[in-house]
């Protein structure tokens, strides 16, 4: 058992921002500090489902906008609208996913959530494969998923952290983030030909196959070490502990506003994609899963660059990976060629998803257990829930002024706020209280 640092009277931890990351006083190598999560067998089973998960999301996922795509003759709108409706249920329910997570066990939870998918994706695969499939009957399926997801994210965000003790979450995170982007990198790969062979309807039928694959695998896993919240508090009372206790984690707060402006902003070029691919560069649906993929590519050097710090991430670091990332949306935007669009749009990824995955490993620190659910749905919320009010605004904006000024332009917003932040408030000090009895 390893003693831990002191905390001065005011509550600061110095474990959390003294030196390099782990508890009990060694500083393993880089390469080991990056992969230390995979000694754990039920992180590996965690990571692996999850990875089943998320092949089959990408796939779905450029099959819908691309059935979308080729509805509406590559419409802008429709497009926005596709995205507001596959993404706002986050910002509705994650709030209440939140609590569930602290409440209710949370494999359980993730389980739940991919056998209603698996019914979902087949409906979709029936519906596309017999020739039904509309603008209008696409949105209701879209609302679904992401309602499904919105129950699932904070469960699976937090089953992370559940699976390996504290000294190895920047490294379970990172991983977590590196394997969702690497799906990012094969799914477009594999949609490509599934698309050009077999039509969208196969590609909801393969992720509909993933989901119940999901399903027998997280059976297996055995998370141990958490007791789910028992309280008697009322629901809504529980949803606002949470914000307070975001609050009382000092920078939590002003971290989850960059998160906020790069979701509202930067983020929501994802949206754009389809447009960029059709309209600028005239390569259509093989062009859209080229860019998804090469994106993704970027995004997974993103999140591994962030298991190899060497400190605590700070407020500061967050918000200038923020900026960087809308400085490359802007150079993204502004790109002449198709081939200059390959390192631009790779550099893009990566700022991406270094700066969320540092981001979310700062807050994954500061939450205290029974609070991690919620804190994990903040995150989501500000992540994923705010994305779609951004893609709505962005696609409608397209439509009448163009996606290049568009793209530019919110970009242009989410790197002043992120070097603004950093220029500020960066100096702030991370805060946890201390944790009577915690060890390494």
């Amino acid at each position: 058992m390893t003693a831990r640092p002191q905390a001065d009277a005011d509550g600061t931890d110095h474990a959390l921002d003294a030196g390099p990351l782990g508890f009990d006083g060694s500083v393993p190598s880089r390469g080991k500090r990056a992969f230390r999560a995979l000694r754990h067998r039920e992180f590996r089973l965690v990571w692996s489902t999850f990875m089943v998960g998320q092949f089959g999301f990408w796939i779905a996922f450029i099959a819908l906008q691309a059935l979308m795509s080729r509805l509406t003759d590559a419409n802008g709108m429709w497009l926005g609208v596709l995205f507001f409706v596959n993404f706002s249920p986050m910002l509705v329910f994650t709030p209440i996913a939140g609590v569930v997570a602290d409440r209710i066990e949370r494999k359980q939870i993730v389980i739940a959530a991919y056998s209603v998918l698996t019914v979902l994706m087949t409906g979709l695969a029936v519906v596309t494969l017999t020739d039904h499939a509309t603008p209008l009957t696409l949105l209701p399926f879209a609302f679904g998923i992401g309602t499904v997801f919105s129950f699932n994210a904070p469960a699976n965000h937090s089953i992370i952290a559940n699976a390996v003790p504290r000294v190895d979450f920047p490294s379970a995170i990172s991983l977590q983030s590196a394997g969702g982007n690497l799906s990012r990198v094969v799914g477009p790969t594999l949609a490509a030909p599934v698309l050009a062979v077999w039509g969208e309807g196969a590609a909801f039928a393969v992720y509909a196959a993933t989901s119940l694959m999901v399903v027998l695998l997280m059976r297996r896993v055995h998370i141990s070490g958490y007791e789910p919240e028992h309280d008697d508090g009322r629901f809504w009372s529980r949803v606002k502990r949470g914000l307070q206790h975001a609050r009382e984690r000092p920078p939590a707060m002003a971290v989850l506003s960059v998160l906020v402006m790069s979701s509202l902003f930067a983020a929501a070029y994802l949206a754009l994609l389809p447009v960029m691919a059709d309209q600028v560069f005239d390569r259509g649906p093989t062009g859209f899963a080229t860019l998804a993929a090469v994106a993704g590519f970027g995004s997974m050097l993103g999140a591994l660059s962030s298991a190899f710090r060497d400190t605590m991430p700070t407020l500061r670091s967050v918000s200038l990976l923020v900026a960087g990332f809308g400085a490359s949306i802007v150079a993204f935007a502004l790109v002449p060629t198709w081939t200059l669009t390959m390192p631009a749009i790779v550099v893009t990824g990566f700022f991406y998803f270094s700066g969320m995955t540092t981001l979310n490993t700062l807050l994954q620190y500061l939450a205290t257990e029974n609070m991690r659910g919620r804190i994990s749905s903040l995150f989501v919320i500000g992540w994923a829930g705010l994305v779609p009010i951004g893609g709505l605004w962005q696609g409608l904006l397209a439509n009448t002024w163009g996606v290049r000024p568009t793209m530019a332009l919110a970009g242009s917003v989410t790197a002043a706020y992120g070097l603004g932040i950093a220029i500020v408030l960066g100096g702030r000090k991370v805060r946890r209280p201390v944790m009577q009895g915690a060890t390494s």
